[in-house]
């Protein structure tokens, strides 16, 4: 094929990249460097727009918030999806079954999630039927207004979150668990490595590749996918205010849309420059082992 059919058929894909991708983020750029309420722009303000919203204690609470809700979510995520799929690897019988149900709420809508947990969670006067379990448990001293408090909403939302995504992470660690050569196994075996052993010496070693790509996707999930859980659950209060509620508030409640666009390039930096680390320092852990 010469170059020029291929640059032909490279054609449609590339239009589609420059109009859906490219030009947004250009534009979206521009507008971070203007005043703009959502109908007129206004006057260039450059990187002072930027110096504004690094200076302003509400957004830095925001990304603090934020970077909170994502470490707690990276680790929840990966140590909960990997102890199921330990779980339903075993060849034992519903392990199967077992594995659709607890995949299930990948796949529910976000609302129905926030009615359920504000329903278990939440109601009026403690009312939540978490709050009544605990009751019934004899733990009534727990009892607690877990989403409408600053001390535990944002731990809340946050584990709402692992609830909803950690069977996809369960499915990541399935998968590599079963391309780990079973020959490992009856070899460590012989030599007596008992299951905790074996775990050790043999399941995290062969999930290496896995556990990079699962935190990876977890860390991305966290920062980025953030505003639906927080929204249908808190709206952002409470001291559940991450970046991308406080973005969205700020251009759609207040119109600073470009003040807005230049905390969306600010939280892509902040993004960045986590996940380049991330890949680094996974890269060095790999060539010292």
């Amino acid at each position: 094929m010469t170059p020029g059919k291929a640059w032909l058929l490279l054609t449609p894909g590339l239009v589609l990249l420059g109009v859906f991708l490219i030009a947004p983020i250009g534009g979206g750029l521009w507008l971070s460097l203007h005043e703009f309420d959502g109908l007129v722009i206004g006057k260039w303000v450059g990187l002072a727009q930027y110096r504004a919203v690094l200076i302003d204690p509400d957004f830095q609470q925001a990304l603090w918030h934020t970077i909170v809700f994502a470490a707690i979510v990276v680790v929840g995520k990966n140590t909960v999806g990997l102890g199921l799929a330990l779980l339903v690897s075993a060849p034992v019988w519903g392990a199967r079954f077992a594995r659709n149900i607890l995949f299930l709420p990948v796949t529910m809508n976000i609302i129905v999630i926030g009615a359920f947990w504000t329903f278990f969670l939440e109601a009026e006067r403690f009312g939540g039927l978490f709050n009544h379990l605990l009751q019934l448990l004899g733990l009534g001293f727990l009892v607690h207004s877990w989403l409408t408090s600053a001390r535990t909403a944002l731990l809340s939302v946050a584990l709402v979150e692992v609830w909803r995504w950690c069977g996809l992470h369960m499915l990541l660690f399935l998968a590599g668990i079963q391309s780990i050569d079973p020959q490992l196994y009856d070899a460590a075996r012989i030599d007596g490595a008992g299951p905790w052993c074996r775990f050790w010496s043999v399941t995290l070693p062969g999930l290496r590749p896995v556990i990079f790509v699962s935190v990876l996707v977890a860390l991305l999930g966290a920062f980025v996918r953030s505003f639906d859980v927080v929204w249908v659950l808190t709206r952002g209060g409470f001291d559940t205010d991450v970046v991308v509620t406080h973005l969205y508030n700020e251009a759609f409640k207040f119109s600073e849309f470009g003040r807005a666009a230049a905390m969306g390039y600010i939280l892509f930096a902040v993004i960045a420059l986590i996940s380049f680390s991330y890949v680094w320092a996974s890269r060095g852990a790999r060539a010292v082992a």
